[in-house]
C-alpha cells in the first residue's frame, strides 16, 4: 500500500501534548507521521488484532470453520435452564421463607 498526505485539524493543546509524547518516546519529532499512523491503527480493529496476533506469535493463516468451532465446544451433561431454575427457586425460598411447589 502507498502513503497519502492529508491535512487534519486538531486542538492546539492536544497537538502539543501529542508532540511531547512522540518526542519523549522516539527522541525526535521526525517520527510524528509514524506516531499518527500508529494512533490511527489503534482504532482499526483488524490491524489491532493482527498486531496482537503477531506479538503473541499466533498463526492467523488458518481459520477454523463454524462447523469446527461447534464441534470443539465442550459438552455438558447438565441443562443450564434447569440449573438457573434451581438457583432461582432456592433464592426465592431463602427470601420469602416459603416452599415452592413445582
Amino acid at each position: 500500500m502507498g502513503t497519502i498526505k492529508t491535512t487534519i485539524v486538531v486542538d492546539e493543546e492536544t497537538w502539543t501534548e501529542f508532540k511531547k509524547a512522540v518526542s519523549s518516546k522516539y527522541g525526535r519529532f521526525r517520527k510524528l507521521s509514524f506516531a499518527v499512523e500508529e494512533a490511527i491503527k489503534c482504532f482499526n480493529l483488524v490491524e489491532l488484532l493482527k498486531s496482537f496476533s503477531s506479538s503473541m506469535k499466533l498463526d492467523t493463516s488458518i481459520h477454523p470453520s463454524s462447523v469446527e468451532v461447534k464441534s470443539r465446544r465442550p459438552r455438558l451433561d447438565t441443562s443450564s435452564a434447569e440449573a438457573v431454575r434451581k438457583m432461582r427457586d432456592e433464592r426465592q425460598t431463602r427470601i420469602s421463607g416459603l416452599k415452592q411447589h413445582r
